[in-house]
């Protein structure tokens, strides 16, 4: 038996974001079928007319400066993953060469949409790959590669196509994970019912929370220089408060009521009139009922015979008062984390059904974004005979889709990996 301490595989710093983009970013990603392919692909003039099409409707799509013209310039090598199929080269007008790849091939060629649509969905649902490898084939790794690469896009470029749709509120906690027998934290950001920062940390005091919320930061930034939000609900953990604190100096921080509630549920679980008194202070319609209903419940439990905790916990309650009132003046807010308890309550379950993480940093934080790109992108549950506005969080958060299939729509918007700044040309 190995009685050898073991060690957390981990990069002892998170490594410093590169000036350049990596080799994915240079892949423009168009909206295209197989029968599209087939048809298209050969024929230059087919192929500038679907371009020129998707340049006018997305531009988004495509680098800075597309429109002043490119030329095509063959074709790449032929892929021994998906036989028959090639991506095509073009040059732009300022000679920076990029890659057409079809929304219906992923990315490194590592399957087609039809083959993976369906085990991806599986995949965004928590299901973990060694199900994946009885029910579809290849191998473990196989799939965790496959979503692995996935995450390497950009988390927020990806999944917010218009900066005017950058969420003003946001909501983040840290889910803590078993990290190859140690503990580890996830610093999920979410805004707009989409996730749009999922970062792994060794530890959650300021220096690192403040590291893992600005990865979310930074590709925010990309999307819209000026991004700034207005909001952000946090429990009442400092470090998380202050990582927002010093990444956004404008954001108002607004105290999760339902933290404070659970504490005292917690502790006084029969108390059931207290409970519904809570509540009926925190549905107040402006700070000044809210301070007068939080009165009146002082009062109320001075009246009261509570245990010395539930006491001790609802005096906390009254003592932020002021803490609560803020999100009065912020219509929109959240004023409780529900916005991110959900996504992170299935990232509990994902966590479980994968016995936590076991790879370095950076392999472990790409599988983290690539589920929740599949969960940004993964179909709405059907509505009994109600139809839905909306297929996915993506879709209802940009108010467009590039196509009604899911996967086809994920595969497009990751198109340059979600990079919106020109980085450095590379020829």
């Amino acid at each position: 038996m190995d009685d050898r301490p073991k060690t957390r595989p981990v990069d002892r710093e998170r490594k410093p974001a590169s000036p350049q983009p990596p080799r994915g970013a240079k892949q423009i990603v168009i909206p295209m079928t197989r029968s599209q392919y087939d048809e298209s692909w050969h024929d230059p003039e087919r192929l500038r007319a679907l371009v020129a099409g998707w340049a006018g409707s997305a531009p988004e799509l495509f680098p800075a400066g597309f429109d002043r013209g490119y030329r095509l310039h063959g074709f790449g090598r032929a892929s021994r993953k998906l036989p028959g199929l090639r991506l095509r080269k073009i040059v732009t007008a300022q000679g920076v060469s990029y890659w057409l790849r079809p929304s219906f091939i992923a990315g490194y060629m590592t399957g087609t949409v039809d083959e993976l649509a369906y085990p991806l969905l599986l995949a965004a649902h928590g299901v973990p790959a060694w199900l994946l490898k009885i029910g579809f084939g290849h191998s473990e790794m196989y799939w965790h590669r496959v979503v692995e690469r996935l995450g390497r896009s950009r988390l927020v470029g990806t999944t917010v196509r218009d900066p005017a749709r950058l969420p003003e509120h946001l909501a983040a906690d840290e889910h803590h994970a078993d990290w190859a027998g140690q503990k580890g934290y996830v610093a999920t950001t979410v805004g707009g019912g989409c996730l749009l920062g999922v970062a792994l940390t060794a530890a959650a005091d300021d220096a690192h929370l403040r590291e893992a919320y600005g990865v979310f930061a930074a590709e925010a930034r990309d999307v819209d220089p000026g991004y700034a939000p207005e909001t952000v609900n946090t429990d009442g953990w400092a470090a998380t408060r202050n990582a927002f604190a010093a990444l956004f100096p404008t954001v108002a921080v607004i105290l999760c009521f339902l933290h404070g509630f659970l504490k005292v549920r917690d502790r006084g679980r029969k108390a059931h009139d207290l409970h519904r008194r809570i509540w009926d202070v925190y549905r107040a319609a402006t700070a000044e009922e809210f301070r007068r209903l939080m009165g009146g419940l002082q009062r109320w439990c001075a009246t009261q015979t509570l245990t010395s905790p539930v006491r001790e916990m609802v005096a906390k309650l009254w003592a932020r008062t002021e803490s609560y009132a803020v999100a009065y003046a912020h219509p929109g807010c959240h004023r409780t984390s529900n916005a991110v308890d959900r996504p992170m309550n299935r990232l509990c379950r994902l966590m479980y059904a994968g016995r936590g993480l076991h790879g370095h940093q950076g392999s472990s934080e790409s599988r983290l974004r690539g589920w929740a790109l599949l969960a940004n992108f993964r179909p709405y549950a059907p509505r009994g005979k109600v139809p839905r506005a909306f297929d996915s969080p993506a879709h209802r958060l940009n108010g467009k889709r590039y196509h009604e299939h899911g996967l086809h729509n994920l595969m497009a918007s990751t198109s340059l990996m979600g990079f919106r700044s020109p980085g450095p040309a590379i020829r």
